[in-house]
């Protein structure tokens, strides 16, 4: 992904695993067509989750995008992820059934 520290960001987490540097958690925002919204997206490696990492990603990138000038910010995820379920609920993300694919949710946080 571009960024361009206004309209796109990204958040890299490093650490050093037997003696390189390994990425182990990436959180990312990208302006919508919608004037002061943005998608958001987290991921963390599977041996550094529920260390607090995605919720520390997150939190760099919602300040951000508050002082970048962004009014909401939304996560399109699968409905069955309960990972990302809790952690956008504990961010205080509002969820809904994505209406075009019940398959997915919409998370949504007002900035």
């Amino acid at each position: 992904m571009d960024v361009d520290y206004d309209q796109r960001m990204a958040f890299v987490a490093l650490a050093h695993d037997n003696g390189k540097l390994r990425e182990v958690g990436v959180s990312r925002y990208s302006a919508t067509d919608d004037q002061g919204h943005c998608e958001c997206a987290v991921t963390v490696a599977d041996d550094w989750r529920n260390r607090g990492l995605g919720a520390l990603l997150m939190r760099h990138l919602i300040d951000l995008a508050r002082r970048n000038g962004f009014k909401q910010m939304l996560s399109l995820d699968a409905a069955d992820n309960e990972a990302m379920r809790d952690l956008a609920s504990y961010l205080g993300f509002r969820r809904r059934l994505d209406p075009g694919d019940s398959s997915q949710v919409v998370h949504t946080l007002d900035l």
